[in-house]
């Protein structure tokens, strides 16, 4: 195992250099026969192929991918400038080293002004048998670097765009996860948060989650395991392992009293016995997964940790930049992180209790009732935010068939989809709508919504608030939003402890409540099982592994609170 330091000059200066690919062209097979042992004994990380010919010359461009061109002047079939301007078409920066004849210093003039990288005359090479390696690796080096730039200002651009353009956290997350994989071909990147037990869960992920659902049990809290973005989380510190196998030490942090304490803890220690089990395990798990290298960034700004940064690639990386560059990205969203506010997700408890009457036509599920039988009810006890545009409606709908709510749901196009759990009467299913509805604006202003009940084209909110004098809000941004809007009924409660429907499992997060409210609504706990993880996950347009470790931990702590009592 190599572990990864970005502190300057430790790893990267010892580190083999990157492989050059080259392409020799020259029509004197003999010539090219020892230029090619000449490079290779005085370059160790060239890989040297040859041509012959101009359409062998060409052939091998369109279809190989060379680091570098060395071509002669002289060719049976053409030119070596005939070739450079053919190259240039399509590669303007390719590194392109030209070889001359003695004498032919106009031809390397009308090279120059053809942009080639380089020229050498033949003659010199006899008497500096390493000239033409030097002179390779020279191009070849500054072609990567400027490259590396390149990347590094469209990446740096890519981050902007995505920071101005993401209106939520989630957004933001999600588009610098999918950045990674897209734009830097990682295999999975995920962003890692820590719930109010102090445990690591998903926050956004790209690529393949079957690495994270197989790693990351429900619960695991920072120091818990050696996977190396819990292991950054519990540090405050970058680790990067590479390559992973299936022996070796923890992954290392890149600070130096990190990697002391790392191992004093390590296999060897009293810990090690234990700690080495999950090192394996973990190692097992990654390589089964596809997974080789990884690198995880706490995400933090003004000393204030939002959660952690990692990807994955599926083989050896040894990159500085690559490193650098996901410092910058984490650095960034937790800057961004610190200057958004979260979306409202859990309600408040209230002592003002409202009926609010909607028969806005614009409404998804009145526009839904007057499609279906006068006689049907739909009945919503739970609705579940998805992203900015779209909430999913758990529903039981009363005198209908489940080929009637299709037929119904075909007709209203602010009803996007619908999932049928259950077709006895009442029809269970879960909707898919458009925003905005009158709950999720009931939220925004700080309601609390508890039912809906939809009939005759007709929309009947149970809800409350805080206080009396959060009436009128409420009031105001309903009619705004939807034009026949009111409340019918105002009457204070007397206090109640929260969601005591629950057995006082307070401990539930929202998004666990709503998860494991999916999972028995859809009849993911029947047997034989109607739908699975990943068909809920759609349903909430989030990850699979997200989904899962929502569902195991609301399932942990419902058990805990069962044999507790």
């Amino acid at each position: 195992m190599t572990a990864l330091n970005t502190d300057a000059g430790l790893d990267d200066q010892h580190a083999p250099p990157p492989t050059v690919d080259a392409l020799l062209v020259d029509d004197d097979e003999t010539w090219a026969r020892t230029q090619r042992r000449v490079l290779e004994r005085h370059y160790d990380a060239i890989s040297v192929s040859t041509a012959h010919t101009l359409q062998d010359a060409l052939y091998a461009l369109e279809t190989g991918s060379p680091d570098c061109l060395i071509c002669d002047y002289q060719l049976g079939d053409g030119t070596g400038l005939e070739f450079l301007e053919a190259v240039r078409r399509d590669h303007p920066k390719l590194p392109f080293v030209l070889v001359t004849g003695q004498g032919d210093e106009s031809v390397a003039s009308e090279a120059i002004r053809e942009r080639v990288t380089d020229y050498v005359r033949k003659d010199d090479l006899a008497g500096q048998p390493d000239l033409l390696a030097t002179r390779v690796a020279s191009v070849v080096e500054a072609y990567r670097t400027e490259r590396a730039l390149e990347r590094e200002r469209r990446s740096k651009e890519a981050l902007r765009r995505l920071v101005t353009a993401s209106t939520t956290r989630q957004d933001l997350g999600r588009g610098v996860c999918q950045h990674f994989v897209d734009e830097h071909r990682y295999a999975f990147a995920w962003i890692g948060v820590l719930d109010r037990n102090g445990a690591v869960v998903p926050f956004a992920t790209a690529g393949d989650d079957s690495y994270l659902e197989a790693v990351l049990e429900p619960g695991t809290k920072p120091g818990d395991g050696t996977e190396p973005a819990v292991t950054a989380l519990a540090r405050g510190d970058t680790v990067a392992v590479s390559p992973i196998d299936s022996v070796g030490e923890p992954p290392e942090s890149v600070n130096a009293e990190s990697r002391a304490e790392n191992a004093e803890c390590g296999p060897d220690s009293g810990e090690g016995i234990d700690g080495a089990r999950s090192v394996a395990e973990w190692r097992q798990a990654a390589l089964e997964h596809g997974i080789g290298s990884a690198m995880a960034v706490p995400i933090e700004h003004d000393d204030v940790q939002f959660g952690v940064l990692a990807v994955y690639n599926d083989g050896v990386s040894s990159d500085r930049q690559a490193r650098e560059l996901l410092s910058e990205y984490a650095e960034t969203v937790g800057y961004a992180f610190q200057a958004t506010e979260w979306r409202r997700a859990l309600f408040s408890s209230t002592a003002t209790s409202l009926e609010i009457t909607v028969a806005d036509e614009f409404s998804p599920l009145v526009a839904l009732s007057r499609e279906l039988a006068r006689t049907a009810t739909i009945e919503v006890g739970t609705v579940i935010p998805r992203n900015d545009d779209e909430v999913l409606y758990l529903a039981s709908i009363s005198d209908t068939s489940a080929t009637s709510l299709e037929d119904a749901v075909e007709a209203v196009a602010s009803v996007r989809s619908v999932e049928v759990y259950g077709t006895d009467d009442p029809v269970r299913c879960g909707l898919v709508v458009e925003t905005p509805v009158p709950e999720t604006v009931l939220v925004e202003v700080g309601g609390r919504f508890r039912r809906t009940v939809v009939a005759d084209g007709q929309m009947r909110i149970s809800a409350s608030v805080r206080a009396t004098e959060a009436v009128r809000p409420v009031i105001d941004h309903l009619e705004d939003a939807f034009a026949d809007a009111s409340v019918t009924t105002v009457w204070s409660d007397h206090p109640q402890p929260e969601d005591a429907g629950w057995g006082g499992l307070e401990r539930l997060t929202d998004r666990q409540r709503q998860v494991l409210e999916l999972a028995l609504d859809a009849g993911y706990f029947e047997r034989p099982r109607r739908h699975n993880t990943g068909e809920l996950a759609a349903m909430l347009d989030i990850s699979r592994a997200t989904f899962t470790q929502h569902l195991r931990a609301a399932q942990s702590k419902v058990f805990e609170e069962l044999v507790s009592e």
